[in-house]
């Protein structure tokens, strides 16, 4: 037989399971607002950062240089499902431009802020016309010239460093 004083309060053992899902937006965003279209954009970029932006999100071939199995769709464009208020599923095709490097492990994305239904990546950031992610880590010195060169594109209106973790829309930025 137990005894309990009412005095004494039993020890509880909680646990706390904390998910941390700003880990997946470990990049840095930089937004653009511009009249050029999306491969003019990179032809400009290409030309001052010495970037080589390339159209897709990504290569059709796996490491080992065989053909991925994935719908064309799939490689080209960043694409998301969205239910509309009829309940109706709507799909966006955002056009999507990379240069990755392996050797040195870095990631650039070019993302259009409007589909090709003319829906909206990030509702909240409507004024910028496209998104720069850059994907893994970019040094301070780096990130600020990256700004600067691509502010010297006369066509240029404004370039803006991002917080991600700020956006409501975060999500639709993780692929």
């Amino acid at each position: 037989m137990f005894l309990i004083n009412e005095n004494i309060e039993l020890n509880k053992i909680t646990f706390k399971i904390d998910f941390d899902f700003d880990l997946e937006l470990d990049f840095t965003l930089i937004g653009i607002s511009t009249s050029l279209r999306d491969y003019r954009l990179c032809h400009f970029i290409n030309k001052e950062t010495g970037l080589n932006l390339i159209f897709g999100k990504e290569s059709p071939l796996d490491h080992n240089g065989n053909l991925k199995n994935k719908p064309p769709d799939e490689l080209d464009y960043h694409i998301l499902h969205e239910k509309s208020k009829s309940k109706k599923e709507v799909t966006h095709h955002y056009q999507i431009y990379r240069y990755c490097n392996d050797i040195f492990e870095f990631e650039y994305y070019l993302v259009n802020n409007k589909s090709l239904e003319n829906g909206v990546l990030i509702p909240e950031a409507s004024n910028f016309d496209y998104f720069l992610l850059i994907k893994h880590y970019i040094d301070e010195e780096d990130l600020i010239l990256l700004i600067e060169q691509i502010r010297s594109i006369p066509q240029i209106m404004l370039v803006k460093e991002i917080d991600p973790i700020a956006l409501k829309s975060k999500e639709n930025l993780i692929f």
